[in-house]
């Protein structure tokens, strides 16, 4: 088996496994797919299902354990009669569509012949909206055309009006469909309407485009441990411990014990102030904060070359950072869900933590990052959830009763 053919394989395996739990396995036989189920007296069933073994073979296999797995549960059969079940009534579905065929079609049409997603692309980002189309298109009443289909993929699997993630599915079912009566022949009602934004949504006022959301201290551990220069691991800490701005970088010193930023941001409304930050460690990266106040103040700590102007600061660092593979995947993962990954997202996380795991207030929170309460309120309090609210409230109620007035 190849290299390349064992990354598939354990890639359809590691599905099933999620989908699907314990008991279910692939293997090859004569060229096609053997699907197993294994039962806790440790007996097994075996079917050799009509798909080649062969790297397309990740969408059709999990469709067809669906399938199975579905009629077993409602019928209470084996896998072998529900296999020879299916069989029976493909006759009955002559003159409907072969969604699994042509969900293959078009991954292959997508990777292999156009070159226009990368394959570990379709897996994260299309697959998910393929399998919710096969489930869409076998529960009742069965979509009939485009618009019933994408209606019940809008109604079922939902997702905020005009945000990313209801945005990409809609997107993404329209192109399925569009291959499908070009390139397939697919009836003419599976054409997708040109206009998507009945079933895609508007989006309504809210953090508005472009927005960042904070990283956690558990991605932020990961995407630090795989940066391969020890300059920009600094720079990524000192973000994420200080809660800077990206262009902070550049106006750094230590006065004292305590990091002091000098850079000014002037706005509209106002400007901040130079002052001194406060380091807040993240979880898994204890003592962080005081070893770069000791590096920088002994001239230990060497940061990478970052420009000079604010635009150039952030751009180097989303440049960096969009050449990483495990910032890149979380990007990806954030953007299918609708949210936005950038530099700032390191700033975001320390104003998240310091509420969850410091239970420090607004008002506190936003001296240390050196703007407004109203800016903070603003910008940072719909990421405060019921339970921050009320692990405060506990706080704020015991030392009521500890200190009475």
């Amino acid at each position: 088996m190849s290299t390349r053919a064992q990354r598939w394989v354990v890639t359809l395996r590691q599905a099933i496994k999620q989908e699907h739990g314990f008991g279910w396995n692939v293997r090859e036989i004569s060229g096609k797919v053997q699907l197993t189920r294994r039962y806790e007296d440790q007996s097994r069933s075996s079917v050799v299902l009509d798909i080649p073994w062969n790297s397309d073979s990740i969408t059709p296999v999990l469709a067809a354990l669906h399938d199975l797995r579905t009629r077993m549960e409602q019928q209470q059969i084996g896998l072998k009669e529900a296999y020879l079940l299916g069989r029976s009534s493909v006759a009955t579905r002559s003159s409907s569509v072969d969604w699994v065929v042509v969900i293959d079609r078009f991954r292959k049409h997508k990777v292999d012949d156009t070159g226009e997603v990368k394959a570990s692309t379709f897996n994260s980002m299309y697959q998910p909206v393929m399998s919710q189309i096969l489930k869409v298109v076998q529960s009742k009443p069965r979509p009939r055309d485009a618009k019933t289909l994408l209606g019940a993929l809008r109604d079922q699997y939902g997702g905020p009006p005009g945000s990313r993630a209801r945005q990409l599915r809609i997107q993404y079912a329209a192109q399925l469909l569009k291959f499908s009566v070009t390139e397939l022949g697919t009836p003419e009602r599976w054409m997708p309407p040109v206009d998507l934004k009945p079933f895609a949504g508007k989006a309504s006022q809210g953090l508005g485009k472009g927005s960042a959301v904070p990283i956690k201290d558990d991605q932020l551990l990961e995407i630090v441990s795989s940066l391969p220069d020890e300059r920009w691991q600094d720079a990524i800490k000192l973000l994420a411990c200080f809660g800077l701005r990206p262009v902070e970088l550049k106006h750094l010193s230590v006065r004292g014990n305590r990091l002091h930023v000098s850079y000014i941001k002037r706005t509209s409304r106002g400007a901040t102030s130079a002052g001194d930050v406060h380091g807040l460690d993240p979880l898994g990266m204890e003592g962080e904060s005081a070893r770069l106040i000791d590096q920088l103040s002994s001239h230990d700590l060497i940061l990478p070359p970052l420009g000079s102007t604010i635009s150039e600061v952030a751009q180097s660092v989303n440049q960096y950072l969009n050449r990483r593979q495990a910032w890149v995947k979380l990007k990806d993962l954030l953007l299918y869900k609708g949210e936005t990954l950038s530099s700032y997202s390191f700033r975001h996380g320390y104003a998240l933590r310091a509420h969850e795991r410091y239970g420090l207030s607004p008002r506190v929170t936003a001296a240390l990052m050196r703007h407004s309460l109203q800016t903070h309120v603003q910008h940072y309090g719909h990421w405060t959830d019921a339970l921050t609210i009320d692990q405060a409230i506990e706080r704020a109620t015991r030392a009521l009763v500890s200190n009475p007035l």
